[in-house]
């Protein structure tokens, strides 16, 4: 696969973050001879400067359009869609969930000896280091078109030859269960809250110590109670600590450290 700059076409060469390396990795080492018979040739472009390669026009269309500051991902990130922004919440605060970027890169492809373009929607970075990019709906009936769907199949295709994943996401995986998606709201609102390295490690000391820990036990030693457990949920995004999504968060929520809680810095 080549991989390019937008408007420049030339080498890329420098992406510094977790994300970018894993882009750049798999694409620079594979051999694209060994699939290039697959869309007939295949090149990613990638925005100078690391950017979103897409920015928000809305012209006559009615949409919703705003950025959302990353602090895990160290960017702000522009959505053109609630949904979209669900998602970059939802990334914010999974701790599996290492980088994401929003409209990243374009795929440029051959289809039937007609060339093809494919802005991903997102992609985001595993701890597994698994690499995946996103097209988000709103429902099934979007992916009606044949040609659209067509196109989908040989961006899945050129993902599955750079050992990367292709998934689409729908309203309902992002907004439903309704009790998870508060959860998730609440703990990227308070992403920013500023935390010291003596707050990590008083934290990950005692819950490498403790067998089960609660919110309210951990955030009592980092202060007054309300300052700690906004400095840990800060900490979920960080992944530092991980609190359940799926249940009510409160005081006696069950923490537990991010199994590479101890590589992370701030």
């Amino acid at each position: 696969m080549d991989i390019v700059h937008d408007g420049f076409r030339s080498p890329a060469f420098k992406m510094p973050a977790e994300l970018d390396k894993a882009i750049l990795t798999p694409a620079t080492t594979h051999d694209r001879f060994s699939w290039e018979s697959l869309t007939a040739h295949a090149t990613l472009v990638l925005p100078e400067y690391g950017s979103s390669i897409r920015t928000i026009v809305t012209g006559r269309r009615v949409i919703t359009t705003g950025v959302y500051a990353s602090r895990k991902s160290g960017r702000a990130h522009p959505y053109e869609s609630m949904n979209e922004r669900a998602f970059f919440m939802h990334c914010e605060v999974d701790t599996d969930i290492v980088d994401y970027r929003a409209q990243p890169f374009r795929f440029e492809f051959v289809i039937d000896g007609t060339r093809r373009a494919y802005i991903a929607d997102a992609v985001r970075l595993h701890s597994s280091g698994v690499v995946e990019v996103i097209e988000i709906k709103n429902d099934r009936r979007q992916l009606k078109d044949p040609d659209y769907l067509v196109k989908l199949q040989a961006v899945r295709e050129v993902c599955d030859s750079l050992g990367w994943q292709f998934k689409i996401i729908f309203k309902h995986d992002l907004w439903e269960p309704k009790a998870r998606f508060r959860n998730v709201e609440d703990i990227q609102s308070w992403a920013f809250t500023d935390y010291a390295t003596n707050d990590v490690f008083k934290a990950v000391q005692y819950l490498s110590t403790h067998e089960r820990a609660s919110l309210g036990d951990v955030a009592d030693r980092l202060g007054s109670r309300p300052t700690g457990i906004a400095k840990l949920k800060a900490m979920v995004v960080g992944r530092i600590v991980h609190l359940d999504l799926d249940s009510k968060l409160d005081a006696d929520s069950l923490v537990t450290l991010v199994s590479d809680a101890s590589e992370v810095s701030q």
